[in-house]
């Protein structure tokens, strides 16, 4: 059984937040004190789309409006902080322009994080809901196990604790089943919705039961995998 917290990329990444602010203000930084110190005519102010970018990795989906905020004071600044080597008028119409950009970049970052933050929400009351359910779920893909709730763990007689994940359950499955398993599993990958009855499980003390498989695709950790669900024949 796996932790049903654990979500999908990039909501994971939150234990980095303090380590890409520090990054994020980092660059800033220094691209604020190359643009002062070198002529308006030099863009240096288009690195600030790397910091921009940045942002992703952080888990408040705000951060890239904030932050374009912060690079437009920053630009605004710099125009008048900077070595003239052009007129003034000529400089904050590139500024201007550049800030658009920053802006309809900026909710495009926002509006992607807010994306994979729902799913990643969804997916979280997925796993909680299939957790405590009395058939056994299983997520196959990759020929491992990616996820097994309790009741799955207790119909293969795997010990509390256990680790299953990566395990290949064809090697859990009766011999004379296997091919047939196989071939319905790749079935339900390219989306077909499938079934088998009376499939024979090898316990891990060596018993066996008979279940009732049924299979489709599910999407699980940004991709594509086969349930299982099985309930005793």
């Amino acid at each position: 059984m796996v932790d049903t917290g654990r979500l999908i990329w990039p909501v994971q990444r939150r234990e980095d937040f303090l380590r890409i602010v520090v990054y994020i203000t980092l660059s800033t930084a220094l691209i604020f004190v190359f643009d002062i110190i070198t002529p308006l005519g030099v863009m240096i102010w288009i690195l600030y789309l790397i910091p921009l970018f940045l942002t992703v990795y952080l888990s408040w989906k705000y951060a890239p409006v904030l932050m374009t905020g912060v690079f437009i004071l920053l630009m605004a600044a710099s125009l008048f902080l900077s070595p003239r080597d052009l007129p003034i008028g000529y400089a904050l119409i590139d500024r201007i322009f550049f800030a658009l950009i920053l802006v309809i970049a900026s909710f495009f970052i926002k509006d992607y994080v807010s994306n994979v933050e729902d799913i990643a929400s969804s997916e979280k009351r997925y796993r909680s809901l299939i957790e405590w359910l009395p058939e056994g779920i299983v997520v196959y893909r990759q020929d491992g196990i990616a996820y097994i709730n309790t009741a799955g763990s207790r119909l293969i007689g795997a010990g509390p604790g256990e680790n299953l994940m990566g395990r290949d359950i064809v090697s859990m499955i009766d011999p004379g089943f296997q091919a047939l398993f196989r071939q319905r599993v790749d079935q339900a990958a390219l989306g077909a919705r499938m079934n088998l009855d009376n499939v024979r499980l090898v316990r891990k003390d060596g018993s066996e039961v008979s279940v009732d498989m049924f299979l489709g695709t599910v999407f699980w950790d940004n991709g594509t995998a086969v349930q299982i669900v099985m309930r005793p024949a």
